[in-house]
């Protein structure tokens, strides 16, 4: 079997993505535009460590053992910081147990390969950069809403990772210093005003009570299946408590973009994750709140576009990462067959 496209002798990298959610895999040929064998599997953040881990660690080996040619590394994405050796600090929304872990060291020992760890929004951006929404940008900041929301500054095509490795952390971001408590430890995170769960929370009083009609038909009143994309259909369908809820988190998010514009003032804005599903239920009140907010940059300000990897950035990006930190070298496009 000839080698897909990408490197011209074969070799591959192993992208993983570790999401709250949901952990993504697949391989990548230094030089392709995506991945090869892209798949996703339950993350189930609860378990103990060593259980998605094992899971991990089972799912990388068979695309390693399935492909053509010879893996080379191992990349891997995490929702959050890291040490200045690739420990993982703080990781919010997981089981305890993940402090201290080495992650791309022991990913890397069970596939017998290089392992290197990147936070996932850095890896979802440098992807974007690189290969989708903000291709051809010379700076680019990005956004990952989810279980979590996470942020990244590609400048130049490269992730600018700050002096501890850890910058563009939108999420733990303070946008309320006397609001709830966040996963990381601090208070009024953007984080916990506008990841999926949070919007969930927004409306789980109403709905309990039958204040949203609408959305109680579309989660057949099940407050289970309420999800951010439930939510945008009652919005849309004109229930005001959805509607407000939309606009606040769109709101917050707003407001810290237009932070992220006056200090940085990338060239575009690009926003991914689940809830980037939203399209412009979410974009439209987010682009009003950054003009509103953004007064000093306004003659400049950045495009704000959705994402165009899809499901595979983070994963591509964490791959991407491992590339440029392993120094292989991509084949020129003439010497390709």
């Amino acid at each position: 079997m000839n080698a897909p496209a990408g490197d011209a002798d074969g070799r591959f990298l192993i992208g993983i993505d570790i999401g709250g959610t949901a952990i993504k895999l697949g391989r990548y040929r230094p030089g392709a535009r995506e991945l090869e064998a892209f798949r996703s599997l339950p993350t189930g953040a609860s378990r103990p460590v060593d259980e998605v881990l094992r899971d991990i660690e089972e799912a990388g080996l068979a695309l390693a053992q399935e492909a053509t040619g010879a893996a080379i590394g191992v990349g891997v994405g995490i929702p959050g910081t890291l040490t200045r050796d690739g420990r993982i600090d703080v990781l919010p929304n997981f089981a305890p147990g993940w402090r201290g872990l080495a992650v791309a060291e022991r990913l890397g020992e069970a596939c017998d390969l290089p392992g290197v760890v990147v936070n996932d929004a850095h890896a979802f951006i440098l992807a974007e950069a690189r290969l989708g929404a903000a291709a051809g940008a010379r700076s680019a900041f990005g956004v990952t809403l989810g279980t979590g929301v996470g942020g990244g500054l590609v400048l130049d095509g490269r992730l600018h990772l700050g002096a501890t490795g850890n910058a563009g952390q939108f999420g733990h971001h303070v946008y309320d210093a006397h609001g709830p408590r966040c996963g990381c430890g601090s208070h009024g995170c953007i984080e916990t005003y506008a990841s999926a769960p949070a919007l969930v929370a927004s409306v789980m009083r109403p709905f309990v009570q039958g204040a949203v009609p609408a959305l109680v038909e579309l989660a057949e009143g099940r407050w289970e299946a309420v999800t951010p994309a439930l939510i945008a259909r009652a919005a849309e369908g004109g229930d005001p408590i959805c509607c407000e809820a939309l606009e606040r988190c769109a709101f917050v998010l707003g407001v810290g973009l237009a932070d992220v514009t006056t200090l940085s003032a990338p060239e575009c804005i690009v926003i991914g994750g689940g809830m980037a599903g939203l399209g412009e239920a979410l974009l439209a009140p987010l682009r009003r709140t950054l003009v509103a907010y953004a007064r000093t940059a306004e003659v400049h300000l950045p495009a704000v576009l959705p994402a165009a990897l899809g499901a595979q950035a983070g994963a591509l990006g964490a791959a991407l990462y491992a590339s440029d930190t392993l120094r292989i070298s991509v084949p020129d496009e003439t010497e390709r067959p």
